[in-house]
């Protein structure tokens, strides 16, 4: 008796005998080989990527330490530029040359105990550094730093030193251990340097070379050629294979940059030419115990890869980057530093060029006639 509500299914009919369950089907051995064989192609290709990144990533960070410290050098540079000291004054001038003194003073003009110059270090009639490996330009001049090598000094914080920036070619025999130099084991390495001078104020050579009363070069430049040559120089930093300086004078009307200079019509400037030239120039009366008005300061470095491919093909000898009249004629500064990274990129170098006009804080450029 079945319960209310409640219906029978009946019965169930049978499996049809002839129906069979399937076996699970695998991949065939083809399929297998096939898919391995894509799979390693793809890994293959995974592996020359990360590869080229990785590879691509050391090559960035190697340039961006290489050109870290460029900038820093470059900031440095222009950061002790911009407080440069001249202090003129006004002061008797006599006649005769040398001045006679026991004279009646014929005028007033300006008068300066210290000294600012810049222009090619080792090329041209007004070379500043005569002898060795210089390329382009460097500048020597004064400021109130502070360097001492006396403790008890260290708190004057507003001690004179004479300083100065060129570019040299060489090999690092000076920033080694004395054992190294004396082997053969370690090889040399021939690299272009950036040279910061520094003279402490105990060291100070202005005012016993009597700048006032010298004239020629020769005496005028001793405080800072003996100084470079004493080694009171050291390595600001390598691979920068130009520094170029241009004084720079501003348009009245608007106070910015006249690309062609009338103050370094060939980059060359120095507060103290009238004593040492053949004959004056308004130019040298002009630029007389005064300050440019503005520095245009350029450098140029190399990645350290490019610094060694540069000293496997040349060795000890200093690579011919700069042509013989470039950055000597101011008015075609864009002109030659065009044609220089140019023929960098033709030797396949890589490079960077900090650039930038700064304005001297001191310089009485107001003043200028």
């Amino acid at each position: 008796m079945m319960p209310p509500n409640l219906t029978s299914r009946g019965p169930q009919p049978p499996l049809c005998p002839h129906m069979h369950r399937l076996p699970a089907r695998g991949f065939s051995l083809v399929e297998l080989l096939t898919s391995l064989a894509i799979f390693s192609i793809v890994l293959v290709a995974m592996g020359e990527m990360v590869g080229a990144v990785l590879n691509q990533l050391r090559i960035g960070e190697a340039r961006f330490g290489q050109f870290q410290e460029s900038q820093a050098a470059f900031d440095s540079i222009t950061r002790r530029l911009s407080t440069c000291e001249l202090n003129p004054y006004y002061d008797f001038q006599y006649p005769g040359s040398p001045p006679d003194t026991s004279a009646v003073p014929t005028r007033y003009d300006l008068e300066s105990d210290l000294h600012f110059v810049s222009g090619p270090a080792a090329s041209g009639p007004n070379a500043l550094l005569p002898t060795g490996p210089h390329p382009g330009h460097a500048i020597f001049f004064h400021g109130t730093f502070g360097l001492t090598d006396n403790p008890a000094w260290s708190e004057l914080g507003t001690l004179l030193n004479s300083w100065g920036y060129y570019v040299e070619f060489g090999d690092d025999d000076g920033q080694r251990a004395a054992f190294l130099n004396a082997g053969s084991t370690s090889p040399r390495r021939h690299r272009f340097r950036l040279k910061e001078l520094q003279v402490p104020a105990e060291a100070l050579r202005t005012y016993a070379a009597g700048l006032n009363v010298q004239t020629n070069a020769a005496g005028l430049y001793s405080w800072f050629r003996m100084a470079a040559a004493a080694g009171q120089s050291h390595t600001l930093a390598e691979n920068v294979v130009a520094l170029v300086i241009s004084p720079l004078s501003p348009v009245p009307e608007t106070g910015t940059t006249e690309k062609e200079t009338d103050v370094a019509p060939d980059y060359f400037y120095d507060t103290r030419a009238y004593q040492h030239a053949a004959t004056s120039s308004a130019l040298m009366q002009r630029t007389r115990h005064q300050l440019p008005p503005l520095l245009r300061v350029t450098l140029v470095a190399l990645d350290e890869p490019s610094a060694q491919k540069l000293a496997e093909a040349s060795g000890s000898d200093m690579p011919e980057l700069l042509s013989t009249g470039a950055f000597h004629d101011a008015t075609k500064f864009d002109a030659d530093l065009q044609q220089f990274e140019s023929a960098l990129t033709e030797r396949n170098l890589r490079f960077r060029t900090f650039s930038t006009t700064i304005r001297l804080r001191n310089a009485r450029w107001n003043d200028l006639p």
